[in-house]
């Protein structure tokens, strides 16, 4: 599995709004010239992450994205998922692939586990662990 410049830029920008989450509303202008990325493609992604419920938008003069919730409940599989990004360490654990090999594989069950247990460390790492935040699971933005 490689994560693409979406899935990249989509981390960028919620960590973003996770460091920043107490100042307020933040372009997406402002995550794109901060760490110069293209401000279409960064919009692009936030509307996605909107769209799943992560962050909120504000329209007007002070506008912009935040967190919808506090950033010790997003973890990093939300946001990779909301941007439809594949977490599937090999082809053949993937809804609808195939292999030749799948009923005789001796690797199968090995990809199944490994697969498994990387889904949970992406569950068990919030944007708050990344960030340094100091705030509980419980707590609100």
């Amino acid at each position: 599995m490689q994560l693409t410049k979406k899935s990249s830029y989509g981390l960028i920008a919620a960590l973003e709004l996770a460091r920043v989450s107490a100042e307020g509303p933040l372009p997406a202008s402002a995550i794109a010239e901060r760490y110069s990325l293209p401000r279409a493609f960064v919009e692009k992604i936030l509307h996605q992450l909107r769209q799943a419920d992560l962050v909120s938008s504000t329209q007007g003069r002070n506008g912009g994205y935040c967190l919808a919730r506090n950033p010790q409940q997003i973890t990093v599989r939300q946001i990779l998922e909301a941007l439809d990004e594949s977490l599937d360490l090999v082809g053949c654990l993937g809804p609808g692939m195939s292999c030749e090999l799948i009923d005789i594989c001796p690797t199968k069950s090995a990809w199944a586990r490994i697969d498994q247990r990387f889904k949970e460390m992406l569950d068990s790492l919030s944007l708050g662990d990344l960030t340094g935040t100091e705030q509980t699971r419980e707590g609100t933005p």
